[in-house]
């Protein structure tokens, strides 16, 4: 026993005695251009003890005097370096190829190099997405990584984006990729209010494996934004300033031979529709003959520009100001921007104005760093159906002559030509909407490092948004003295809603060096609060015309109020260890608590592994390869949860009855759908494999992955039988299938010092398919329009799917019509004809730059997928659509049709004609189609296209104030092709922001945008 106290005792004292000649170095790790080496392992020959620099390339290490460091860097040749007695140690490393490997961020908003990661990460810089100097960080984004689906849902002043990753994983819930600013999990909405520039980058973690530390929320990738920082040297000042103009891109297809009436025989001058006789430019009555006597007389001749005139120049002037600037103990970065918006829509404009405040500093072991923005936005805007209107005109009547409604007497409510549309000039002056939106988003983190292996990080931060609005429609009585439109009651209505979301984070993080291997654990907690605040009133049936103000009002207002309030905690947990540098494995899991769910079932946990493995370094032959300069392969797998439910939907909620409250009789009613607590979460595996390839010393890469999602237990609302009392229930019923192939290829095929070209290219092929539905049930509507046009999500078809009215045809797709009338007939049930998302998608890029001249553009490419065309069927409607005269409104025989003989059997139809060609046709039958409006989805859009010069360096060289100064053209959606059966309809554009992709509705036409930029830096 004395033997063994003595050994201990003697071993504790060399142990003691070792660390007293043991010293803290710091250092840094650079390559052959002088930058930091990210992720860097330093090992001390010849025992198991080490460290890893940081993203920077520093490190800190207790070592001794006369001891050999170790170092390794995928893509550089292993270092021994000696220490001497210095305390700072300069690290210089010699390049074995230059390759894919950079730093990333990645979920927690941690900085990882990407050799370590075992899932496919893209990473889009400032630069990048800034070349057409966009407004909106979603619209830079477009086209530029593969796996990103960007819609743009309309193009107002303030238009709505759609952000979709990987495809879709819930039948009715959200799909829409979560977002994350510095680290701070916010609203999607948060895209519209951040300044682009303030973007130093963009991470994109396609899909719930790259996400899983993020748990639910993440289940459908994340965009990782981080913001700009100052760093150490001199204060950098910088202005930018960016006028864009907008105009209409291109219309739909119209007739330019036929006016108002309806039917060629008979001109009517009130009429909207244009299903009158042939333009022929005799003088013609147009509209009443006013109280006063007076008649509008117009040429009979159509005016072939005079729709697209309609819509003004659409202007953007963006300025934008900021600083930069820190010393070795912190930075600071501060911003201001100004963005002015009007529309092609006359009287429509927004307006946002943000500023930024990023600063860091260290205190020894202690390392702060806050994060603030603030922008308000003002958007004025009309809620009338501008399009709608304008197309109810036939083309002889020059409406631009008809803007001042208030003092032309043709142009006022009682005198406007037509019987039964307002003048759109009107709708857009009564009928508007103001809204101011208040963004707040900020975090505060807190990194203390007591030693090289260990450091704590606690970061909370807060995101707040109100938002309030006035809307209203104009009073109006027409005279009574002919037809008119009905008369307008008027309305004003007022709202508030306030959205404010608090999340905190506890991370521990170790990190160890044990020999060849290197290891970090991390370990996390989450809490994350949502509340929701909104207030609605509305008055209806005006008194004072002009008086918006719900006191102003007939009967009682109508006021609804709204609070709600969730909140998730969750723990979770990573492994990485890491083998000389080529291999690496990581291990997570996460456990959750989210309220939304019942006690039973509201703790839930989900595991994920993944690897990765540098070829290019693990295998000695390979290594200093010209030829194959960097290749690595990766496999990830994940098991994810997502909750697609709102606050107290597992609670039977009740209601103000209709009627109530009367008196002193207040009357509630229960809610109609049965609140089912059992519910659990939507549980959806992953799995992700990929192969990364470095040629040339990195002049040609290449990167492939194939992924594929399965979620199961999805949420949807069944609906039930009103003997039980409810007419629907939450169930988890269902699968969703989701797997695919991205393609990524990078090169330079020329780099030299006067000359340097960049092309890339990146493909996305989606199966997205519903593989299983409750209890034998086919089909689950998502939205659209009911008996018409409708998005379903429906068993063994992919998701999601457009079914409409069809025509009836035969096995070989040829059209079935009457014998007698030659009209189609129409098949009783409807149609599936497509998934309504694209199947494939290609981005392609390109980059030249010679001397101080740069020109980069990018195409944006979308196919396999169909589109209801609602618009087209409204111009049936109304008579202007080009088909409905291509006959010369004659009855034809229908293309591609057969008929019954009388047998049975279906002939060839070659001689029966329609019964009618004009009205009677079109507008009667053939609208009530809607097969006849779906067209092929596919387009090509030049998305983005600059030309920019900057000021030689020798030139600014001559003084001390400018350090760098570049003007540029940009456009944006200067070019687009669309497929054959489209009639000029835009189809990326949607009637909702939802799941129900596919079905337009009554945008304005599709825009183009070009315009000129100034930036400089002082």
């Amino acid at each position: 026993m004395k033997k063994t106290l003595l050994f201990f005792t003697m071993l504790m004292v060399s142990i003691v005695l070792a660390y007293a000649q043991s010293r803290q170095v710091t250092g840094k790790i650079t390559g052959d251009d002088g930058a930091g080496v990210p992720f860097a392992t330093l090992q001390i020959k010849g025992t198991t003890r080490g460290t890893t620099a940081d993203e920077n390339g520093a490190f800190q290490l207790s070592v001794a005097n006369g001891a050999v460091l170790v170092v390794r860097a995928v893509g550089f040749e292993t270092k021994e370096f000696p220490v001497g007695s210095e305390s700072s140690l300069s690290i210089a490393l010699v390049s074995s190829n230059k390759t894919l490997d950079e730093v990333v961020v990645t979920a927690l908003g941690l900085k990882r190099s990407s050799s370590q990661l075992g899932y496919s990460v893209a990473k889009v810089d400032n630069t990048n997405l800034n070349n057409a100097k966009v407004t909106n960080i979603t619209t830079g984004l477009q086209a530029k990584v593969s796996g990103l689906q960007i819609n743009l849902i309309n193009n107002g002043v303030n238009p709505q984006t759609r952000v979709v990753l990987r495809g879709n994983r819930s039948l009715t819930g959200n799909n829409q990729a979560m977002v994350v600013v510095d680290g701070v999990p916010v609203p999607q909405s948060v895209l519209a209010a951040l300044n682009p520039n303030d973007v130093e980058d963009v991470s994109v973690l396609k899909g719930a494996n790259a996400a899983a530390l993020y748990g639910s929320e993440g289940v459908n990738g994340v965009l990782i934004i981080t913001t700009k920082r100052g760093k150490e040297g001199k204060t950098n000042v910088n202005f930018s300033h960016t006028t864009s103009l907008e105009t209409v891109a291109y219309m739909p297809d119209m007739q330019y031979e036929f006016g108002g009436g309806y039917d060629l025989e008979t001109y009517v001058p009130y009429e909207n529709t244009s299903w009158g006789p042939k333009f022929d430019g005799s003088i013609v009555d147009v509209g009443p003959e006013l109280v006063d006597g007076s008649q509008y007389q117009l040429k009979y001749s159509p005016l072939k520009d005079e729709k697209r005139n309609f819509f003004d120049k659409g202007l953007t002037i963006q300025n934008d100001v900021s600083v930069s600037g820190g010393d070795e103990k912190g930075t600071f970065f501060a911003s201001l921007q100004d963005v002015k918006v009007t529309g092609i829509v006359p009287d429509d404009e927004y307006r946002r104005t943000g500023a930024r405040f990023n600063a860091t500093r260290k205190y020894g072991i202690l390392t702060t760093a806050f994060n603030v923005g603030y922008t308000t936005a003002k958007q004025d805007y009309t809620l009338s159906d501008v399009y709608v209107n304008l197309l109810n005109i036939p083309q002889n009547i020059p409406i631009t002559q008809l803007k001042d409604w208030k003092n032309n007497k043709f142009a006022s409510p009682d005198g406007y030509f037509s019987a039964y549309y307002m003048s759109p000039y009107w709708g857009i002056a009564n009928h508007r909407q103001i809204t101011r939106t208040d963004v707040f988003s900020g975090n505060v983190e807190f990194n203390l490092k007591p030693t090289s292996w260990f450091d704590v990080l606690y970061r909370v931060g807060m995101y707040n948004e109100t938002s309030n609005f006035k809307s209203w429609r104009g009073k109006l009585a027409y005279t009574d003295a002919y037809e008119r439109p009905a008369n307008e009651s008027g309305n004003v209505k007022d709202g508030a809603t306030q959205t404010r979301r608090i999340n905190s984070d506890l991370i521990l993080n170790f990190s160890k060096t044990f020999g060849d291997f290197n290891t970090r654990l991390l370990l996390g907690n989450n809490i994350r609060d949502n509340r929701t605040n909104d207030l609605n009133t509305e008055g209806t049936a005006i008194v004072s015309p002009e008086l918006y103000n719900i006191s102003n009002r007939l009967g009682e207002a109508i006021v609804n109020q709204s609070n709600t309030n969730h909140r998730q905690i969750a723990a979770y947990a990573e492994l990485s260890a890491g083998y000389k540098n080529f291999l690496f494995v990581t291990l997570t899991g996460r456990n959750e608590w989210i309220s939304l769910l019942s006690k039973a079932n509201r703790s839930y946990f989900y595991p994920g592994a993944s690897a990765s493995f540098v070829f290019t370094e693990g295998i000695s032959a390979l290594k200093g390869n010209n030829t194959l300069s960097y290749g690595k392969v990766i496999f990830s797998a994940n098991k994810t949860a997502n909750v697609s439910l709102s606050p107290y939907q597992l609670k039977t909620t009740f209601d103000l009855g209709s009627g109530f409250p009367f008196g002193s009789l207040p009357g509630f009613s229960v809610g109609d759908r049965f609140a089912q607590e059992a519910l659990e979460p939507e549980f959806v595996n992953s799995i992700e494999a990929g192969l990364q390839l470095g040629f040339f010393r990195d002049r040609l890469n290449v990167e492939a992955t194939y992924f594929d999602s399965k979620a199961d237990g999805t949420i949807v609302p069944m609906s039930t039988s009103w003997s039980t009392g409810y007419s629907s229930a939450w169930i988890n019923a269902g699968s969703l299938q989701n797997r695919g192939i991205e393609l990524d290829i990078k090169g330079t095929p020329i780099n030299t010092p006067n000359i340097r070209w960049e092309i890339g290219f990146n493909y996305t092929y989606l199966d997205n398919k519903v593989t299983s539905l409750y209890q034998g049930l086919n089909e689950i509507p998502l939205g659209g329009y009911e008996n018409a046009a409708y998005v379903y999500a429906m068993r063994d078809q992919q998701y999601p799917a457009l079914k409409v009215t069809a025509n009836r045809r035969d096995e070989q797709g040829r059209i079935i019509v009457s014998r007698t009338t030659g009209n189609p007939l129409q098949d009783p049930v409807l149609k599936n004809v497509g998934q309504t998302n694209p199947r494939t998608r290609i981005g392609a890029y390109t980059t030249f730059r010679f001397k101080e001249f740069t020109i980069s553009g990018n195409i944006d490419y979308r196919a396999g997928n169909v589109f209801y065309n609602r618009l087209m069927n409204m111009m049936d409607f109304t008579g202007l659509s080009a088909h409905s005269a291509a006959y010369d409104r004659e009855p034809f025989v229908v293309p591609n049709s057969v008929y019954d003989d009388g047998t049975g059997k279906l002939v060839p139809n070659t001689t029966v004609k329609t019964q009618y060609g004009g009205f009677d046709y079109w507008y009667s039958r053939y609208r009530n189609i809607n097969e006849n409006y779906v067209s092929d989805a596919k387009f090509l859009k030049l998305r983005e296209l600059s030309v920019g010069y900057e000021l030689p360096k020798g030139v600014l060289s001559k003084q001390n104030f400018v350090k760098r100064a570049t003007v540029s053209l940009v456009g944006r959606n200067l070019f687009t092709w669309l497929a054959k059966d489209n009639e000029n309809i835009d189809p990326e554009f949607n009637f909702t922001e939802g799941n129900a992709v596919g079905v337009s509705a009554f945008q304005t036409p599709p825009t183009k945008f070009y315009g000129a930029n100034l930036s400089v830096t002082f």
